[in-house]
Parts: structure tokens; sequence; C-alpha cells
């Protein structure tokens, strides 16, 4: 899902970006505020077209969309704190129960929106190298980037499995409960097949170029810590300090 590119978010080290998400992440969740969520949503969101990323057709953004609008409705619902907004019935819309509603959506789509961000501008490998040569053992390293590389190509023998059954006659859009245990069944054999023949032989290959043999590795390509980051992380430490300091002053 890496998108290639040369904007500043692109170039940053991977490490910073993450630091930059999990800051993010525990922002929205420790300031109680709807419009903590919406602002660093607007920020997520003004990052796309910055980095010259793509807002539509990113996969699983329309359920993720109607979600956020369903917690927002259950909270408006469920909350009835506030001055009284509209009445329909023994339906109450009051001023807490929108506030409750947009912190919650906003909580929820800030938080995607950054990993979509994160997703995009960061290309697996170089995490990977990132977090081996800050201390991580490197075959923890290569455990990632394969697990990252075999995403895709087991994408693409489902949509073959898929195929190749709805080719046969079979249909997935009949039956019932029992049924779909079957489906799922002749479905996912195939897969764990595939995946077993596939592992079996990446060890293979692993023990045939003595993978593990000596505790340290070197790596072809090397992900270097630049002033760009350090200004970086110099913002997010100013902005974390900000933040705390607001926290235990309320």
């Amino acid at each position: 899902m890496y998108h290639p590119g040369h904007s500043w978010l692109h170039r940053l080290h991977p490490l910073v970006k993450l630091a930059w998400l999990v800051a993010g992440t525990v922002f929205v969740f420790v300031v109680r505020s709807p419009w903590a969520g919406i602002g660093v949503l607007a920020l997520a969101l003004l990052a796309f077209p910055l980095s010259r990323l793509p807002l539509g057709g990113l996969r699983g953004t329309g359920f993720f969309a109607v979600f956020a609008v369903v917690l927002f409705l259950i909270q408006v619902v469920a909350h009835r704190t506030g001055t009284l907004l509209l009445r329909i019935g023994p339906l109450r819309v009051t001023t807490g129960g929108v506030s409750a509603g947009l912190y919650v959506a906003g909580r929820l789509l800030s938080v995607i929106w950054m990993s979509y961000l994160f997703v995009l501008t960061t290309e697996p490998n170089a995490l990977a190298y990132g977090l081996m040569q800050a201390g991580l053992p490197y075959r923890y390293g290569f455990a990632l980037i394969t697990a990252l590389r075999l995403v895709p190509v087991f994408e693409q023998e489902g949509q073959t499995v898929y195929q190749a059954q709805l080719a046969r006659g079979i249909a997935y859009d009949r039956g019932g409960p029992r049924r779909f245990v079957t489906l799922a069944r002749q479905f996912f054999l195939p897969l764990l097949v595939s995946a077993l023949g596939k592992v079996d032989a990446l060890a293979v290959s692993m023990e045939g170029r003595c993978f593990g043999k000596y505790p340290r590795r070197t790596f072809l390509r090397q992900v270097r810590f630049t002033r760009r980051d350090a200004l970086a992380l110099g913002v997010l430490g100013l902005l974390s300090l900000a933040t705390l300091v607001t926290q235990l002053n309320r």
C-alpha cells in the first residue's frame, strides 16, 4: 500500500513518523475534547495533498466513515446532558450528546487517517531497516519484512481461488450458516496449503543461506537520521510537553 514519493513526509525517518503516529494517537485519547480529534483529523487530511497522496480510492475508507457516523448517532442518542437542542418524540438531542459524538467519531477517524498517512509514506523495508538499526534483532526485522511482502501475495492467491471456485459453479451468495462454514473451509484450505508451501520453500532457502549464523548483520541500505528528522522530533517534543502541561493544569 506504500505510495512512492519525494515529499517532505516521505523523506522523514520511518521511526520519526512512527513516533508522530503514536504521539497523535495518545493525544486524541488523552485530550478529552471533540476539537482535539477534529483538529488532528483536519491536519491529517491536509497532509494528503501536501504529500501528493490520493485521498480517494483508499481501501476501507467508506466503511470507516459509515462506522464513524453510526458511533456519532449512538452517542447523540445515549448522552442527554447539556442544553436541549432538538426533541423528536422520545429522542432528545443535547449539546452533551453532540459533543460526545464528535469526540468519539473524530478520535476514530483521526487515528485511521493518521495510520493511512503513515502506511502510504513509509516503505516497509525502510521501516524494518530503521527498527533493526535501532536495536531490533534482525530475525524479527526479517519476519516483519516477510509478513509485509506476503500480504499482497496471499491477497492475489485468494482472488485466484475465489475466481476458480466461481468458474466451477460455487455460489457464495446462497445458503445459510452451515453452508457458510462449508464455503469458508473450501476457500481457506487451498490458501492454507499454498501458504505452507511458500513458508517451507522460504525456510529451506534461509537454511541454505545460513540465516541466523551471525549475531549481527550488515545492511545494503542505511536509513540515516538527518536534520529534518531532528527538527520533526523537536517539534513533537515541544507539542508533547505543551499537552502534558495543559493537562496537568486543568
